[in-house]
């Protein structure tokens, strides 16, 4: 994937500015990886944290989420992960997202 220097890939679909509380995620859709760019609400805090981080995010075929987190300007091999079920509770994508955020 080829990205500007803003961290943000040239070929996914338009997304509305974002909110002060909102991030951006690279969402990979199966089956062919087709992205699209997708936002999460996690607060002016983190949202604020999250602006040098590139976060992606694709469904598994087990139906997990797998969320992916790396700073900007970093190669993919230094992204930390980390799966989430879909739902409510500490494993939502939501909370997980929280999470990895909050490492960085």
């Amino acid at each position: 994937m080829r990205l500007a220097k803003d961290g943000k890939p040239f070929d996914v679909e338009y997304l509305h500015e974002l909110r002060p509380y909102e991030v951006e995620i690279i969402q990979f859709l199966r089956p062919n990886g087709r992205r699209r760019r997708i936002t999460a609400v996690v607060g002016l805090e983190l949202a604020e944290k999250a602006n040098n981080l590139i976060i992606s995010a694709e469904e598994l075929t087990t139906g997990e989420i797998a969320i992916y987190v790396r700073k900007i300007g970093e190669p993919e091999v230094n992204e930390t992960m980390e799966i989430a079920i879909n739902g409510l509770g500490e494993k939502s994508p939501t909370e997980v997202l929280k999470r990895l955020i909050k490492k960085f």
